[in-house]
């Protein structure tokens, strides 16, 4: 693909009247345009024809979107094709879901004609851009010296781009910057002349560039994140304005090829996007039934509580919590009425898991676990009574059980005060088994072991 040549795009919807309105939208705009109405038939023709873009709706026969999308990205042909979503469906679950599966953009229904134009401009910009800078260092080169023969032209796009340019000298003082490093940073342009570029990092980065120019060493193999291919790469490190405020940047060092002794520096603010990144991990932790931490979230956490335990050689308990016939209250009551159940559950335990240092998650269909640091036995008794009355106190009608409500079993373990323990899965099974025998002594109680 390339800018003469027609982009290549393949329309996936099991709805022939959105292929039709796709189609001739996007013929009016020249793109080449393929169709198939189920995951499977587009699957065949994304592996025989390669399109440049890929538009996918969710909902459909046999395969979904979800499942359509992650096969493509799992074959080689057909991983780097970048797939936009189409669906009527908001939910933030179904977003993420999106591009967990490999998606890069989503487009709602119904259409609006100007934002699939410009959604989908989008990702072909994206990808041609992504082919440019997987060109060979040949290209890349000659693109440095067409910036050093048209400098007067270059110099206006320069200070117009968002991201920080900075040329420097052998020694690393800033020569010239654009508009944008003075944005990002805070400095006037008489307060950049000059200056170390070391003085626009935090630490430990500051000391680390500043001893990389003194020492001459940008061809070296010194220890640490600078080695000789350095100046092709680009690293994540921390910015410093001069108000003192940090911010992540990604940095990237170039030589300029017609100077040796003189270097171009990119500097692209990335706060955004550790924003969005953060946002979207802790989505990744929540169940999305219960609102409480998933087994993600639970094992990471687990494994940090008992190293911390180990160190200081304290007491750490492990509850595991089942409810008590759900197998018969679903085949009872039905799926619906299962998974309302498991949200009221959920929320009575939460309610008696009171300090942050507690971790409360549900870790399986209607398993749950509880990890108490720090507590002595009489206090991960009496948590763990209040969780099997509060539940029980919700009264929720369950024929099929021996207390005609519902119910928890619960497993306990406690390390041993003082003393080092084999593995934390040890523990977690001591805390199964605990639950199994509670389960085996009738339920609605907790068995410690």
């Amino acid at each position: 693909m390339n800018k003469t040549t027609p982009a290549k795009i393949l329309i996936v919807d099991d709805t022939a009247e959105n292929i039709a309105l796709l189609t001739e939208l996007l013929q009016s705009k020249g793109y080449q345009i393929s169709a198939a109405r189920d995951g499977e038939r587009a699957i065949k023709i994304a592996s025989h024809i390669i399109p440049d873009l890929i538009l996918l709706d969710i909902m459909m026969p046999g395969i979904d979107g979800f499942e359509t999308c992650q096969r493509l990205k799992s074959q080689d042909l057909t991983q780097a094709i970048p797939v936009i979503f189409i669906s009527a469906k908001t939910d933030i679950n179904d977003l993420v879901m999106g591009f967990t599966v490999g998606g890069v953009d989503y487009i709602n229904k119904p259409f609006h004609k100007q934002e699939i134009f410009a959604r989908i401009e989008n990702q072909l910009k994206i990808q041609r851009l992504n082919q440019q800078l997987s060109s060979s260092e040949l290209n890349l080169r000659e693109l440095l010296i067409e910036y050093q023969q048209q400098s007067d032209q270059l110099q206006r796009i320069v200070t117009l781009v968002v991201d920080g340019l900075i040329e420097l000298n052998n020694s690393g003082e800033i020569q010239q910057a654009n508009p944008a490093v003075k944005k990002l940073f805070g400095y006037s342009t008489k307060a950049l002349q000059s200056i170390h570029l070391s003085r626009l990092f935090a630490e430990p980065y500051a000391s680390q560039y500043e001893s990389l120019f003194f020492h001459n060493a940008l061809e070296s193999t010194k220890q640490g994140i600078f080695k000789e291919e350095f100046s092709e790469k680009s690293v994540e490190i921390i910015g410093k304005r001069q108000d003192g405020s940090e911010f992540p940047m990604e940095l990237s060092l170039i030589k300029i090829p017609t100077n040796e002794k003189m270097y171009l520096v990119v500097i692209h603010d990335i706060t955004s996007h550790k924003n969005k990144e953060e946002k979207l991990r802790n989505l990744s932790y929540i169940d999305p039934l219960t609102n409480l931490s998933n087994r993600r979230y639970f094992d990471e956490n687990y494994k940090k509580i008992w190293l911390q335990g180990q160190r200081r050689k304290s007491q750490i308990a492990f509850i595991m919590i089942d409810i008590d016939y759900f197998k018969q209250f679903n085949d009872s009551y039905g799926h619906q009425a299962g998974d309302d159940c498991l949200k009221i559950v959920a929320a009575a335990l939460k309610d008696n898991i009171k300090r942050p240092c507690d971790i409360l998650a549900r870790i399986g269909g209607e398993e749950f676990a509880v990890i108490l640091p720090d507590t002595s036995k009489e206090g991960v008794v009496q948590v763990a009574e209040q969780l099997r009355n509060s539940v029980q106190a919700l009264k929720i009608p369950h024929s099929g059980s021996n207390y005609g409500v519902i119910t928890i079993s619960l497993g306990i373990a406690i390390t041993a005060l003082g003393k080092k323990h084999h593995s934390s899965g040890a523990l977690h099974q001591m805390a199964d088994d605990a639950l199994y025998q509670a389960k085996q002594s009738g339920r609605n109680q907790y068995i410690i072991f």
